[in-house]
């Protein structure tokens, strides 16, 4: 992927949705419709998730991406190998997906709320809620994002499920 990565929850099958916007954006996205292959790096040095570099790789599956007319969006694919590593030690995590799906609604106060269901990946930067990180969810997550523009996250407002500090793992 290029430019600076904003995150991207979701999707993918659970795998992680990183999406690229504005420098230290939050975390959540969705990825275009039908992509089956993708590979970004989050570059530790400018607050992305870990304080070390992490690459991401996700190959296989199937994403798509759903509009509906009321505005509401979906993000929903299976079948997503993703994989999380660390080049400076080699340690890598991966994640052999089931399938996920992303839901994001705008509010009547410009913020949205995205809910993200299935196995997806969320890389906080600097600038979110809870600070830089990366979790590798496994149930559901629930956040208030200051726009779909920026993906910057607001506040973590539920999760349920497992969640697995990548960061821990490949430290």
């Amino acid at each position: 992927m290029l430019g600076k990565p904003i995150r991207w929850f979701a999707p993918i099958s659970a795998i992680a949705v990183i999406l690229f916007s504005a420098p230290g954006a939050g975390a959540a996205v969705s990825r275009p419709p039908q992509l089956q292959e993708f590979q970004f790096k989050l570059d530790g040095d400018a607050g992305e998730g870990c304080p070390f570099d992490v690459n991401v790789t996700g190959t296989g599956g199937k994403i798509t991406q759903i509009e509906l007319k009321d505005g509401r969006v979906f993000t929903a694919g299976k079948g997503v190998l993703l994989t999380w590593s660390n080049p400076a030690n080699g340690k890598s995590y991966t994640v052999n997906t089931s399938g996920s799906v992303a839901k994001y609604v705008t509010n009547p106060d410009g913020t949205a709320t995205a809910t993200f269901t299935g196995h997806n990946g969320f890389a906080y930067f600097g600038n979110d809620a809870p600070g830089a990180g990366i979790t590798q969810y496994t149930g559901r997550l629930v956040v208030t994002l200051v726009s779909l523009k920026t993906f910057q996250v607001k506040s973590v407002d539920a999760t349920a499920g497992q969640a697995l500090n990548v960061c821990e793992l490949l430290a």
